[in-house]
């Protein structure tokens, strides 16, 4: 399988894995997914707006855009409607970008500075692979939250994925 093969199969993993999560997050209700349950960022519903804000973000660079200027606990969506519809748009946008047989980013790169201030060059092609492992990172953290609340989650296993492309 080649890497577009591999980004499909990421990207249906994580449009069905954020399914869940958001069919979960909505038998609770709204005072529960913003309690602050001292995760990262807070809520529930602030780890959801943050998983977005990166998505957005990483899209925008293979895009071609600029992001501008990253602000880590900035909210997108107060309400849990639209987070969600936000959501679903991203999802479906990283399905479309991952289907891309030669994207434009594949072979370009970006210069960071890491927190040592070393300077690199990052190839684009792992900003589309940090975003799934970003998403990854921070919803076993809702999920953990989920559980302590008496939620299954379910199974996870990327073979398990309903309709996988490959």
């Amino acid at each position: 399988m080649n890497f577009n093969g591999c980004g499909q199969v990421m990207a249906r993993y994580n449009n069905w894995q954020n399914q869940v999560l958001l069919d979960l997050c909505d038998q609770i209700d709204d005072v529960a997914r913003k309690q602050d349950r001292g995760m990262f960022f807070g809520s529930i519903h602030a780890t959801l707006n943050h998983i977005l804000y990166i998505d957005q973000r990483i899209l925008t660079l293979l895009n071609g855009d600029n992001p501008g200027a990253f602000t880590p606990e900035i909210i997108l969506a107060d309400d849990f409607a639209t987070l969600r519809r936000l959501r679903l748009e991203t999802d479906a946008a990283i399905e479309t970008i991952a289907t891309i047989d030669a994207p434009s980013w594949q072979d370009k790169t970006r210069t960071l500075a890491d927190v040592t201030g070393k300077i690199r060059d990052v190839p684009l092609q792992v900003f589309f692979l940090q975003m799934f492992n970003h998403q990854t990172h921070h919803r076993s953290q809702i999920t953990s939250e989920l559980h302590k609340m008496g939620f299954d989650y379910g199974v996870t296993g990327m073979p398990f994925t309903p309709d996988m492309p490959i």
